[in-house]
């Protein structure tokens, strides 16, 4: 299989601004990853390359020729699939060292691990300063000359020399007039980040095309007397068939054909799919302000629903008009459920993953010391009445009798911002054109598990259509750094609707039968486990419970016989986008999931209406129960019991060791933590020295600090010869008179009395006192999961390739400190 990177290499500093700083610590920050990775975003790789091809397409209109619009390769936002939108994907670009081993991403996960069965050994700032260094600027006054009052900034930068690598995912096989524009264009993609102009920024990117672990750099034909013409847009884009009545939220791109004759009759069988983030994903909801995207925590089940409808459509011979298409897709004949975080038994990590149920809104947790949960459907004495309680914090759990785990879905915010197209001199957004926004967007590794149901037939014909679906794209920006998903199936087959269901989060609770049982003085207790949608008399969207069909599924005689006691509810709005129209849906309100309701009934159920208990279950209520909304949970909750247990949040245990063999790459690592810790040990010794000559009144003045800080830009041999000319007196005998002691000092092999002058030649004589105990220390700290030879070498080669490095950098530091004193 063919595979497509945009290689960038760092020829100077970069600054791949996160859009906010850390506060102390540097004022403009980076993109990193939760281990600490540097990344390049996708969205603005795909920005920059847009911007670097409409510089070429200039180029070619100017030799008269007729490129292909960049629109036409890069899209625009609210395209059709087949009127001109992107043709490929781009993700985020990761270090190519990173790429190319697996290993460095478990190693670290490993080594940052806290909590289990040992502390974290390594931080995510000690991989961030590793790969990174803080620039410090001012505004100068151009009267004065000197620095301006508060203007010093601080600015994270990637060092030179880096060489990130960016996965390029076609819609269809390029052609090579794609490829050789887009090549061209990676070359003239020469500058990315913050502050181009001075200094940062620089870069050498190309396309690079992998067949069978061989890498070819891909290179544009620039033979011909005049620059190659791309004409012919229709070659270049990968058509999309038409959608006319699919409510789509995305086209997915894998191509499979297959002859479906899809049954139709009432869903008795349930499939599982597992859906894992390889990407971020935001999928919007209506409550966001206009300048963030607010994503749902979980995944609709609208996502698989349009995917299986558009390769249904890429068969020749299916149409939307067919029967089979319309009562499946269209009038629930399969309904595709949410996808919920799925989570292991935390007891028995061997046991295959369990979907997780919305948190049931009646359940609270008290606000003192002691955390203990309560029904609210269960009874409660006066005391637990009278406590102060609050929603829980988490959104999923797993519930057992007596017993409750809970699961979060981590999300990270992402700023970004729009340009003036007709200005691409300027990389921000200027005031009046252009705009900053955020998304916030689910993590990348977290697995989703959603259920299809209908019948037997239909659930096997429906594997088969989606067989060669390996990857599907969910929610927003889908054609750059968000969205792609890896899809399987988790049933070989198709399981009876009454052994698996969505509501398995409710564990344990002593049900054998597949009918809810009713509770005493005909309580009945409903859990909402999606979003449940209605409308009023009048037809117009509410949040509200259909009473009506409740009523009608129990045969009660009236409504005045089923009277709600209480109720624990949220509500929401629910939207989504028409790809094939290019349109918004339309806005709904809705009761949200893990509401819950609880009713009484005021006339004993016939036979017939206690098989309706079961059928609430199997058939859901409200309205588009096709797309997942308006399952229910009967009579589950009663008896949890919850009382007396707390939250217990479901995670890892522990982390085992990847290998016995440590990498090479995660030994450089560790050995770059070790001197930058280093470098900080001798910082904190650095203000000691110059606290304790402060203290004797013995800093010696700015013009001879001044001469020792331009001593020690060479190496050590012209350190100890320079030191060695100063005149006797009056210089060298300040220095002597520069009295340090050891008491305090962490760091050195020297006596415990010594000054000043005897401290800088001995730093150009034997850098190695200054350092050998501090490496060892922290190569003992660091790689305890190193063998004793690797530590032993670890050692060996920063002290030969490190140490007067780290010397010049304490000496430096406190040459800064001594004339801040002074």
């Amino acid at each position: 299989m063919t595979k497509y990177y945009l290689e960038i290499k760092l020829i100077s500093p970069l600054t791949s601004a996160a859009g906010e700083g850390r506060v102390g610590l540097v004022d403009t920050d980076i993109a990193f990853d939760d281990l600490g990775l540097p990344i390049l975003p996708g969205r603005r790789l795909k920005g920059l390359w847009r911007e670097a091809y409409a510089d070429v397409v200039d180029a070619w209109k100017q030799c008269e020729k007729t490129p292909t619009p960049v629109d036409n390769i890069f899209g625009k936002p609210g395209q059709k699939p087949n009127d001109g939108s992107a043709c490929f994907y781009i993700g985020n670009a990761e270090l190519k060292d990173v790429m190319d081993s697996d290993a460095i991403k478990t190693w670290l996960e490993y080594l940052q691990f806290q909590g289990g069965h040992r502390e974290a050994i390594i931080l995510v700032d000690d991989v961030v300063d590793f790969y990174t260094t803080v620039r410090t600027q001012t505004a100068i006054d151009r009267r004065t000359g000197a620095a301006q009052e508060n203007t010093l900034r601080l600015t994270r930068t990637l060092e030179s020399g880096w060489v990130f690598r960016a996965p390029v995912h076609f819609n269809e096989p390029p052609n090579p007039q794609l490829k050789n524009a887009l090549a061209l264009s990676a070359l003239a993609l020469r500058y990315m980040g913050t502050a181009r102009t001075r200094g940062l920024g620089k870069v050498q990117c190309c396309l690079i095309e992998e067949n069978n672990g061989h890498i070819n750099y891909l290179k544009p034909d620039l033979t011909q007397p005049e620059l190659p013409s791309i004409t012919g847009a229709d070659t270049i884009h990968s058509p999309v068939a038409e959608v006319e009545t699919i409510p789509s939220e995305q086209q997915p791109d894998e191509e499979t054909t297959c002859d479906v004759n899809l049954n139709i009759d009432t869903a008795t069988h349930v499939l599982r799919y597992r859906l894992t983030l390889k990407e971020p994903v935001v999928i919007p909801i209506a409550d966001s302000d206009p300048n963030t995207v607010v994503t749902r925590q979980d995944i609709p089940g609208t996502h698989l629903w349009g995917a299986a409808a558009w390769h249904y459509l890429k068969d020749p011979e299916h149409t939307p008009k067919d029967s089979a298409f319309r009562h499946v897709f269209l009038d629930g004949g399969l309904r595709f459920l949410t996808a919920y975080p799925e989570v292991h038994d935390r007891n028995n990590l061997n046991d295959p993953e369990q979907r997780t149920i919305p948190i049931p809104h009646s359940i609270r947790e008290i606000k003192d010391k002691s955390r203990q949960l309560l029904d609210f459907t269960e009874s409660l004495d006066d005391q637990q009445k009278r406590k102060p309680k609050k929603r829980i914090g988490s959104r999923h759990t797993r519930i057992f009798a007596n017993d409750l785990e809970s699961t979060t879905v981590a999300t990270v915010l992402n700023y970004h911002h729009t340009r003036d197209p007709k200005k691409r001199n300027i990389g921000r957004a200027t005031e009046g054109v252009g705009s900053i926004f955020k998304y916030e967007a689910i993590v990348p590794g977290k697995s989703f598990q959603g259920v299809v149901l209908g019948t037997k037939n239909c659930l096997k014909n429906l594997k088969e259509l989606l067989t060669d679906v390996n990857t599907i794209k969910l929610g927003r920006s889908q054609s750059a750094q968000y969205g792609l998903a890896e899809f399987s199936w988790i049933d070989d087959d198709p399981l009876e609707i009454n052994k698996r269901i969505e509501w398995e989060g409710f564990i344990d609770m002593g049900r054998e039968e597949n009918t809810p049982p009713l509770l005493p003085d005909n309580q009945l207790i409903i859990t909402t486990l999606s979003p449940v949608l209605s409308v009023n008399e009048n037809g117009h969207p509410y949040a509200s419970f259909p009473m009506h069909e409740l009523v009608s599924m129990l045969e009660l005689e009236s409504k005045d016989k089923l009277k709600l006691t209480a109720s624990y509810t949220r509500t929401e709005m629910l939207s989504g986008y028409s790809t094939h129209l290019r349109l918004p849906r339309q806005q709904h309100p809705a009761i949200a999931a893990g509401s819950v309701f609880v009713f009484k009934l005021e006339q004993e159920l016939s036979e017939k209406g206690k098989k309706g208990l079961a059928t609430l279950e199997q058939d859901g209520i409200g309205l588009r129960k096709g797309e997942g909304y308006g399952r229910i949970a009967v009579n589950r909750q009663h008896n949890l019991e919850l009382t007396g247990e707390v939250e217990k949040p479901i995670e890892k245990t522990h982390v085992d060791k990847p290998s016995e063999k440590v990498p090479e790459e995660i030994q450089i690592l560790l050995k770059g933590i070790v001197e930058t810790r280093c470098k900080s040990a001798m910082e904190k010794d650095a203000r000691h020295i110059a606290d304790q000559l402060l203290k004797n009144n013995d800093i010696p003045n700015n013009t001879l600090s001044g001469r020792l800080r331009h001593f020690i830009q060479e190496d050590e041999d012209a350190l100890a010869l320079n030191l060695n000319e100063l005149r006797k007196k009056p210089a060298e005998e300040k220095l002597q008179r520069c009295r340090i002691d050891k008491g305090g000092l962490t760091v050195f092999e020297l006596p415990d009395q010594l000054s000043l002058f005897s401290l800088f030649m001995t730093a150009g004589d034997d850098p190695k006192k200054f350092t050998k105990n501090l490496i060892e220390t922290h190569v003992k700290t660091i790689a305890i999961d190193c063998d004793d030879e690797t530590k032993i070498e670890m050692v060996d080669s920063l002290l030969n390739e490190r140490s007067w490095s780290m010397c010049k950098h304490f000496l430096d530091y406190l040459i800064t400190a001594l004339r801040r004193k002074s």
